[in-house]
């Protein structure tokens, strides 16, 4: 029962990845406060200039993001670095064409969440980007771990500026999500076969307790699924009619794919969420907020 209950609740990280540097920055992202300007300010596109000439060349981009250029030698550090991570883990047969696809857009929402922060008038000094770097190196042996996952200096400021700005973001995104929402508290009956959830409707629509019966197909918890705000259970049917019945109510029979479920109300409020279930729906919402913005953002694509 236990693991049909997880299977029932949101199981997505729609956070963004980007190899280790994602874990040492945002483990501790807070120490070091970015500059909020009242002013938001504009995001630039890359640009260098050659040594012979003063015009400002375009670099490489491996996508262009509002304007912003993704830079594509960066973007192949992060695949290699990607592709290394996985050797790490121990898996080993990665398709090359499915870890692009990966990192692309993993590094699309990285900048995306970054632009964001920019708009919002989160500014990353190069002060904070360095007083970064030197916590980084008082935690770990900064210069070995560079070269271990291949990392340059450039490349290694570049990253650690772009995911300060994101952090500042994820944290608007999470701190949308209210600490008060209206909950239901469940009850059901879960079986794996038609059969089954017929044979407990029977016996409900025969005046069973709903309980007694929910025991029987789970002796540990008896179906409790416990206070649950809208967003956190998977199944979609499931939480609509959970939100559309009335408290003491009963649905009929449910389809999933884990399974047949017939809940119950049995009681609802507005309660606090507890701490796992804000979180799910922090991150479902920073999920939603992401793939809002790729839907609306102009973004091309400049490598394969």
């Amino acid at each position: 029962m236990e693991a049909m209950f997880r299977a029932l609740k949101v199981l997505s990280n729609p956070g963004v990845w980007l190899v280790v540097l994602v874990m040492s920055v945002s483990a501790c992202s807070s120490q070091v406060a970015p500059t909020v300007s009242e002013t938001p300010t504009e995001i630039a596109a890359t640009l260098t200039v050659t040594a012979d000439s003063p015009t400002a060349t375009l670099v490489p981009a491996a996508a262009v993001v509002n304007g912003e250029r993704v830079p594509l030698v960066w973007f192949e550090s992060e695949l290699a670095r990607y592709m290394l991570a996985q050797e790490t883990l121990g898996n080993t047969d990665i398709d090359e064409t499915d870890a692009r696809a990966t990192v692309l857009k993993d590094v699309v929402d990285l900048t995306l969440l970054a632009q964001a922060a920019r708009e919002g008038g989160v500014i990353v000094t190069d002060e904070n980007v360095q007083e970064r770097m030197d916590q980084l190196a008082a935690e770990i042996d900064l210069e070995a771990w560079m070269v271990k996952w291949g990392y340059s200096e450039a490349d290694l400021i570049y990253a650690l500026r772009l995911e300060m700005l994101a952090a500042q973001q994820r944290e608007v995104i999470a701190d949308s999500v209210p600490e008060i929402a209206e909950q239901v508290e469940l009850r059901q009956v879960f079986a794996y076969t038609e059969e089954g959830a017929e044979n407990a409707l029977v016996s409900l629509n025969s005046g069973r307790d709903f309980t007694e019966v929910a025991f029987l197909y789970d002796p540990t918890a008896g179906g409790y699924l416990g206070w649950v705000p809208r967003g956190y259970l998977l199944i979609a049917p499931v939480e609509e009619a959970a939100f559309n019945l009335p408290v003491g109510g009963v649905s009929d029979i449910i389809e999933s794919e884990i399974g047949y479920h017939i809940v119950k109300v049995l009681d609802r409020a507005e309660r606090r969420l507890t701490p796992d279930a804000r979180l799910t729906l922090q991150r479902k919402a920073l999920y939603d907020w992401l793939a809002e913005q790729r839907q609306t953002s102009t973004i091309e694509v400049l490598t394969d």
